[in-house]
C-alpha cells in the first residue's frame, strides 16, 4: 500500500509503504531516553490508528545484546549492523561513543546509507554520522555540550542550534525528548496533524517544538562568551523575564558595577545591557505568539511590559510588524519539513 506524502521535504520520497520501518542503530550504553523517544510516538501512532504505520528493529553493532546507560537490557532484532530494507535508518550512541569509533565501523556505517532511503542521528548519534562522512554538506544539530566540537572538527558540516533538523535524507536531533518532537514531524507529514496531536497529547506532550526552534544550551554557548560575570549577568536576566531585575541589581547579582557590567555588555555583546534586556523579553514575547493563544496583553505582561502600547512599539521597532501580525501569519505549518 502507498500513501501520498505531503510535499516536505523528508529524504522518503513522495510516497511511502506502510508500515513505514525506522530501523535503530544502537551502540552499546545508548539512552533509554533517547530510544524511547523515537520509538514510543511511532508505537502511538499504531496504537491510536488501529492501523500498523511503523515498525521499528532495534541493530546492535555487534553480536551482542543491548544494555543501556542505566542497566536495562535489551534483545536487538538483527547483530553486527545487519541492517533491514528501512525508510529511515537512526543511530543512537551513547556517552562513551568515541570510544569505538574506530575506521572498520565507521566505514560500516556509511554503507548503511545505501541501505536506508533517510538516515539520521539522535543526540551524539549525529556525531557519529558526522565523523563517518554522512552529513558532509547537510544542515544538522546535535547536544549542546558537544555541538561546537562539531562544528570545529567537521567544518564540511553546518551545524545548526535547532532542536531537531531534518535536511532532504538526513534527520538528526539534539537528544533528550527532541526525538519525540522529529517523530511527531514524521508523522504529521505522512498521516496528518490530527494524529500526530493525538500522539503528543497520548504523552501529555502539551506543546510540539517545530523544526527551527533552538535548543535550550548553557548561555556561554548561546551567546558565545567566557566571562563568567557576563554569563551570570545574562542567566539573572533570563530568569527574571516577568519582572525585570534593575540593571544595579544584575550588576550587583554578578559581582559588577553598573560601570563594568555595560563595558563588559559593549565589548562581548556589542549592546548595551539595556538593549540586551529589552531584545531577549522581546524573543520570548514573539515564541509566545507564535505558540500560545494567550492574549497579547497578557503575553506583555509576562514578559515584563506593564504598558501594551510600549511593548507594540518596541516589538515593531525589533521586527518589523506588529504583535498582532505574528497571530494573522500562520506558523511553520507541519509538511514544512527540513
Amino acid at each position: 500500500m502507498n500513501t501520498p506524502l505531503p510535499t516536505a521535504n523528508t529524504g522518503l520520497g513522495t510516497t511511502f509503504a506502510v508500515p513505514t520501518v525506522v530501523s535503530m542503530v544502537m551502540f552499546p550504553s545508548f539512552s533509554m531516553m533517547s530510544l524511547a523517544s523515537a520509538t514510543e510516538p511511532l508505537r502511538a501512532a499504531n496504537l491510536l490508528s488501529g492501523t500498523t504505520l511503523y515498525s521499528w528493529p532495534v541493530v546492535s553493532l555487534d553480536s551482542r545484546d543491548l544494555i543501556s546507560s542505566s542497566g536495562f537490557r535489551l534483545a536487538a532484532d538483527h547483530h553486527d549492523l545487519a541492517l533491514p530494507p528501512s525508510d529511515l535508518t537512526l543511530v543512537i550512541a551513547s556517552l562513551d561513543f568515541d570510544r569505538l569509533l574506530q575506521p572498520q565501523l565507521l566505514e560500516r556505517l556509511s554503507r548503511l546509507a545505501q541501505s536506508s532511503r533517510a538516515i539520521g542521528g539522535v543526540s551524539h548519534g549525529s556525531i557519529v554520522l558526522a565523523h563517518a562522512g554522512l552529513l558532509d554538506g547537510y544542515r544538522c544539530t546535535s547536544h549542546w555540550d558537544r555541538l561546537r566540537e562539531l562544528q570545529e572538527c567537521r567544518p564540511q558540516v553546518q551545524t545548526t542550534r535547532e532542536v531537531y533538523c531534518i535536511d532532504r535524507d538526513r534527520w538528526t536531533s539534539s537528544g533528550g525528548t527532541a526525538a519525540m518532537d522529529m517523530m511527531l514531524a514524521l508523522i504529521r507529514a505522512q498521516h496528518g496533524q490530527a494524529l500526530a496531536l493525538s500522539v503528543a497529547n497520548n504523552f501529555i506532550h502539551s506543546r510540539t517544538r517545530l523544526s527551527g526552534e533552538t535548543q535550550p544550551m548553557e548561555v556561554r554557548w548561546r551567546y558565545g562568551v567566557r566571562d563568567r560575570r557576563l554569563i551570570k549577568a545574562i542567566g539573572y536576566m533570563e530568569q527574571s523575564v516577568e519582572s525585570p531585575l534593575a540593571l544595579a541589581k544584575v550588576a550587583a547579582l554578578a559581582g559588577l558595577s553598573t560601570r563594568q557590567l555595560q563595558r563588559l555588555f559593549l565589548s562581548e555583546m556589542t549592546r548595551t545591557p539595556e538593549q540586551f534586556y529589552i531584545d531577549m523579553r522581546l524573543r520570548v514575547a514573539n515564541d509566545l505568539l507564535s505558540q500560545t493563544d494567550d492574549a497579547i496583553g497578557d503575553i506583555a505582561l509576562q514578559c515584563g511590559f506593564a504598558n501594551p502600547s510600549h511593548f507594540a512599539r518596541s516589538f515593531r521597532a525589533t521586527f518589523g510588524h506588529s504583535p498582532s501580525d505574528v497571530r494573522r501569519t500562520p506558523s511553520t505549518g507541519p509538511d514544512n519539513i527540513g
